[in-house]
């Protein structure tokens, strides 16, 4: 005799499904339009604005693998396109030979700049467009506490937003 008994989801089950969902979506139309107004998917721009972000426009190639949230082979073969495309450079360090850099060359701002102004307006168009302004700052919030609960070393959560 075979047990029919059916799982459900929870409330938290749901939310968290629906996040993934909206993830998905969002991610497809993101990259989409990346590619067709700045000639860069997104994982690319998301590299160079990585990139960009840090004071020094550089970072150890491990260090990039940590922010982005993936393997150290997928970063490589992402540094690799971009630096066939002039976007950045590798370094080594003179202190130790080991440790590599990836750098952010001026080719390589502009096309970030122009990705991230393709970026917010798809941000503003396909996302806040749906939401109000108390809602989008509820959920930058509450994802980033999820973030620093789950990557302790991402520091502080509004620290991104300042």
């Amino acid at each position: 005799m075979r047990s029919s008994s059916q799982q459900t989801l929870t409330e938290n089950g749901m939310a968290l499904g629906t996040l993934l969902r909206a993830h998905r979506l969002l991610l497809d139309l993101v990259d989409e339009v990346l590619r067709r107004e700045a000639g860069l998917s997104f994982p690319l721009w998301e590299v160079l604005v990585t990139l960009a972000l840090d004071p020094q426009k550089r970072l150890r190639m491990v260090d990039l693998t940590k922010r982005m949230c993936v393997s150290k082979s997928n970063v490589t073969q992402l540094i690799d396109k971009l630096e066939g495309q002039g976007l950045v450079v590798r370094e080594t360090s003179t202190a130790d030979r080991r440790l590599v850099y990836a750098v952010l060359t001026e080719a390589g701002r502009e096309v970030v700049d122009r990705g991230t102004t393709v970026f917010n307006r798809a941000a503003e168009d396909r996302f806040a467009t749906f939401m109000t302004r108390t809602d989008i700052d509820t959920l930058f919030s509450s994802l980033s506490k999820v973030i620093a609960g789950l990557d302790p070393a991402e520091g502080t959560p509004d620290s991104a937003r300042s």
